[in-house]
């Protein structure tokens, strides 16, 4: 009987067996990839509750799936959080809800299952973070003995994951691609499972299954939006989406929107160039450790998911991704990191720009917990509860005395106000204008101006006059 899956090279298209799996090919040095036969795509179904391990038949063969109850995380509904974006039907699909808080559950799960199953008993992986503590935690649950090669700047709050699931941690000095050439030698000198997610193959099969579980939870949606480090995720939820179609259980695929940091975005420039390979980045400067990543493994196949999906590559500032990692906090109860937030940090103004429509369906991936990263815990350290009354009331106050001098637009106003709060709290304070009646929003090109009403004149000539009592 014929294999159902293959192990291919993407760059040449040699078949190696999928029990042998190097790292690389070893005629053309291209990525392998597993790659299920068509006709045996056909004949798959799915029984049981949405999981992880409901979405075996389209993953590898394994011979006793390792899991801690992972996937069949929740799609919710943002209500609140749509209303202050202008987004119609706004969802997060929250991978926060996986056994250690982070997506990479799912790829930790298949991995370490593997692993096992052809008898290893200690795996290698370097990790820029949730990936090195997801495998931590399944490798204890086996006693597997796990050694892990981190960059310098981890999060501490997935370092001690990682310590506490008694992993081997060691500090590969510089990023994590100096980790993973570590990771790579010491697995050819010690002959442990090579578990890194760039060099891995298994880590595509394993995030692929998000795309199975959208599909089911809420339908395809219009938008897919997802965080690019490596370029793994996007590339792995389009292919889920290529399968589904092919099985017949889509009859549509969703436009992917990928988001970068914009002190490492070496796929949205490369995007925006319109060239196939993702810009050389002589350094990269960004809180977002998730996806601090100069030179990502699969940029190229990122790339090709954006273009093949007819979507787009934007890029977010690390105080927009920190400021919309409490947004969603507060609107949703969710906690999301800021690789996470930059999600729906970006839809601001996309939505003001009208590269999104308000009825447009879109979903949002919030891949990991805040609770494991620094810069959210330093800022809300750092901060008031909440800004006062008093500085609330006085940025709008601006607002609508700029407004009122001339129809303008948002990323105007943001120059206007001197850049001193990010972009995107700029719109949600028009947001609230807006559904206070004290201003009106309309659609020119591809910007959306503001105008200030009579009620919001009313109002303005009200503060004033009360400046001057006071």
């Amino acid at each position: 009987m014929a294999p159902a899956f293959h192990l291919v090279c993407s760059g040449c298209g040699f078949i190696y067996d999928p029990d042998e799996m190097p790292l690389v090919c070893r005629r053309c040095g291209g990525t392998l990839e597993y790659s299920p036969e068509p006709e045996y795509l056909k004949t798959v179904s799915f029984d049981g509750p949405i999981t992880f391990w409901r979405y075996r038949p389209v993953m590898p063969p394994i011979k006793r799936p390792v899991s801690l109850g992972e996937g069949g995380t929740p799609l919710w509904k943002a209500e609140r959080l749509g209303e202050r974006l202008r987004l119609d039907s706004l969802t997060l699909k929250d991978e926060t809800r996986n056994p250690t808080s982070s997506f990479k559950d799912r790829s930790a799960s298949l991995i370490i299952s593997d692993a096992v199953g052809k008898g290893f008993d200690s795996i290698v992986c370097a990790s820029s973070g949730n990936h090195g503590a997801s495998l931590a935690a399944y490798s204890a649950k086996e006693s597997v003995a796990c050694h892990l090669l981190v960059p310098k700047d981890l999060d501490l709050g997935k370092l001690a994951q990682m310590i506490a699931y008694d992993a081997e941690v060691s500090e590969a000095g510089g990023g994590i691609e100096t980790a993973i050439e570590m990771a790579i030698e010491i697995e050819k000198k010690t002959g442990r499972y090579q578990a890194t997610a760039e060099l891995n193959p298994l880590s595509i099969e394993a995030l692929k299954t998000v795309s199975y579980e959208l599909s089911e939870q809420g339908g395809v949606p219009d938008y897919v939006v997802v965080a690019m480090g490596s370029g793994v995720t996007i590339h792995s939820i389009w292919k889920g989406f290529l399968e589904l179609e092919e099985m017949g259980l889509i009859d549509r695929k969703p436009r992917l929107i990928g988001v970068q940091a914009s002190g490492c975005s070496p796929i949205t420039e490369a995007f925006k160039k319109n060239v196939d390979e993702p810009i050389e980045l002589a350094s990269a400067q960004t809180v977002a450790m998730a996806i601090k990543i100069q030179a990502p493994k699969f940029g190229a196949e990122a790339l090709r998911a954006l273009k093949e999906s007819n979507g787009f590559s934007v890029s977010v500032t690390d105080e927009e991704m920190v400021e919309y990692g409490m947004e969603i906090a507060r609107s949703e109860g969710i906690f999301a990191e800021p690789a996470s937030a930059a999600t729906v940090a970006c839809l601001p103004k996309l939505v003001e720009e009208g590269a999104i429509d308000r009825t447009d369906s879109v979903v949002s991936l919030v891949t990991s917990s805040g609770l494991k990263t620094n810069d959210i815990l330093k800022s809300l350290m750092g901060k008031r509860r909440s800004p006062g009354l008093g500085s609330r009331v006085a940025t709008k106050e601006r607002l609508l005395k700029e407004i009122s001098t001339k129809e303008t637009y948002g990323y105007a106003l943001w120059n206007a106000m001197g850049r001193r709060m990010t972009l995107g709290a700029v719109y949600q304070h028009l947001s609230d204008l807006e559904g206070r009646g004290l201003v009106v929003s309309y659609m020119e090109g591809k910007r959306r101006y503001h105008r200030i009403t009579e009620k919001g004149r009313r109002v303005l000539a009200a503060m004033d006059e009360l400046s001057e009592l006071l």
